[in-house]
């Protein structure tokens, strides 16, 4: 179900259809870290630096690694918690 809310969102806002899709990701395997170039595959998306960075700015996602840089959903989030709650 929530893939399906994803993609609604990305015809409905499609300038950020690369955020929902990282976005996405993230909220499906909360557990995974994942580097850069990951993302970029997982998400049939490219340059998504800004968008880890605004991330990680916001809270949703925490750094984890610094060699490669790698990036995890921020479960301590109460924004994080929120919106995986919608998903369920």
């Amino acid at each position: 179900m929530p893939a399906d809310v994803f993609r609604i969102l990305e015809e409905l806002l499609p300038e950020s259809r690369k955020s929902l899709r990282v976005l996405a990701l993230f909220l499906e395997n909360p557990e995974e870290a994942y580097t850069k170039y990951m993302v970029e595959k997982l998400t049939a998306t490219s340059k998504v630096s800004a968008v880890l960075e605004r991330f990680v700015k916001l809270g949703i996602l925490e750094v984890v690694d610094s060699e490669p840089r790698a990036y995890r959903l921020n479960a301590k989030s109460q924004v994080v918690k929120t919106l995986l709650s919608l998903l369920e």
